[in-house]
């Protein structure tokens, strides 16, 4: 075949072939087809980037889903105080909070009413709490250095001390230093809870040795704070050696005054002298002496000034078994045949009390003693007793045993003679404990399938049109 043989052949087939006949609007439709598809994957990775940034950040950095009881304008405290999870105490690897992500590390939470720590049951930790005075919603506090996150023995009180009229919160807190060659920085931190101001006091610099502080107490003007500790002997993360107590005390009006204690050695000195042996009780009164029960003397210490022995009134049966500091006057407490508080000078007849077991003068509504005891239905309690009688005694604060020693109260919102001394407050609403598996893991997991699945979608929407239009 020739070339006109086939410009000819090729022009008859045009010719006898059907017109092609676009119908109308398949452009149009085209168009649209591809911007939804386009708006389909800009939605998904607008969604999947949302979820990521919710993830990581949407956590509470306070305690957000924790409901606070309705604000009646009154600060007060609660008539019932409840036990933090035990999870929230754990601790990761590397000494730090493993649930930090639902504590809160901003102080600044206004007056507080009770505080406690709540301690794991295989002493992995312990978490600091403090109830507000205002809502009695509760703060799980990450504080900085807290010595509760590295347990050592079994403390007979607290690390943490909240101030009589519940504006200061005191630590102990230390470097997570794993050295000896130098004093390891340890001691003690006030926060002013209406300001999130934070001051600290490093006891170890002050002694030129590292000092474990395992017990705070405020005077009852709030003005001088009590620490007793070990001084040691070494100090690692794993294994640590104590070699002798220490005390002193923090005054925080101006600059702040922190001297040297020496009466734990001199103590320990007329201790031996004495002939005794058990160390009872530490208080610290409004202008900053320090008293220490022994047996039945108290040895007193001002500051700058050489420690006194106070011989207390001989008791034929039982013991002294606590002592406290109302203002600069020195109250103690004698067993048996009840409890008794009475003035450390014999000055005037004592007060009996109810109280059970061996119970610890926390603080005082005006005159009337409040006395931490045991009692039944595995609670303890913080106990008001207002007279003489056997019936002289109203509980103010409930609180199960696992929070209770050690746990301080605002005892400066208690007002003698009123008729709700402690309030009544809904429970709250702990926080669920964080998941390897959380948000920012979801929320890349849904990104990663909207992205993928996306042309599949808009693909096989494409199909389904072209067949429509054929």
């Amino acid at each position: 075949m020739n070339d006109q043989k086939l410009r000819d052949e090729l022009s008859r087939i045009a010719d006898t072939t059907p017109a092609l006949r676009v119908p109308d609007g398949l452009y149009a439709r085209g168009r649209r087809i591809h911007r939804r598809s386009v708006a389909i994957v800009a939605a998904s990775v607008i969604a999947a980037v949302t979820l990521i940034i919710v993830g990581f950040t949407g956590l509470p950095d306070r305690q957000s889903d924790i409901e606070p009881a309705e604000r009646n304008g009154d600060l007060a405290v609660p008539k019932m105080v409840e036990t933090a999870p035990e999870w929230l105490a754990q601790l990761d690897g590397l000494g730090s909070y493993a649930h930090a992500d639902v504590m809160e590390d901003d102080l600044d939470l206004g007056v507080g009413a009770v505080a406690y720590v709540r301690s794991s049951g295989d002493e992995n930790g312990s978490v600091p709490v403090v109830v507000d005075a205002a809502t009695g919603s509760y703060h799980v506090l990450d504080l900085p250095g807290f010595v509760g996150k590295e347990v050592r023995g079994q403390p007979s009180h607290s690390a943490l001390a909240l101030s009589p009229d519940g504006s200061h919160l005191a630590w102990a807190w230390a470097d997570p230093t794993d050295s000896d060659t130098t004093p390891r920085p340890a001691g003690v931190r006030v926060a002013d809870l209406t300001t999130g101001d934070v001051r600290s006091w490093n006891v170890s610099a002050q002694h030129d040795a590292a000092v474990y502080v395992h017990n705070l107490e405020w005077s009852t003007n709030g003005q001088w704070l009590l620490w007793q500790g070990w001084q040691m002997q070494s100090w690692r993360d794993a294994t640590f050696e104590t070699e002798t107590s220490r005390a002193g005390g923090i005054g925080l009006g101006g600059d702040g005054f922190l001297f040297t204690d020496e009466s734990s050695a001199q103590a320990d000195q007329q201790n031996r002298e004495l002939g005794l042996s058990r160390e009872v009780e530490w208080a610290i009164s409004d202008d900053g002496t320090i008293a220490r029960l022994i047996e039945s003397h108290v040895i007193t210490q001002a500051p700058g000034m050489d420690p006194e022995n106070q011989p207390l009134t001989p008791i034929d049966e039982g013991q002294y078994v606590g002592l406290a500091f109302r203002g600069t006057e020195l109250q103690v407490i004698k067993q048996p045949f009840g409890t008794e508080v009475l003035p450390a000078d014999g000055s005037s007849p004592g007060l009996k009390t109810t109280a059970s077991g061996y119970p610890r003068l926390v603080g005082w509504a005006g005159a009337n003693p409040i006395l931490w005891q045991e009692i039944d239905d595995n609670l303890t309690s913080f106990d008001q007793y207002w007279s003489a009688a056997p019936d002289g005694s109203s509980s103010l604060v409930a609180m199960h045993r696992q929070i209770a020693k050690g746990a301080t109260i605002a005892y400066r919102l208690i007002e003698p003679g009123e008729v709700r001394t402690t309030v009544i407050r809904p429970d709250p609403t702990w926080p669920e404990p964080s998941s390897s598996l959380g948000l920012p893991m979801i929320g890349l997991i849904i990104a990663l399938f909207a992205l993928v699945l996306a042309p599949f979608v808009v693909r096989r929407r494409h199909f389904r049109s072209a067949r429509k239009a054929s």
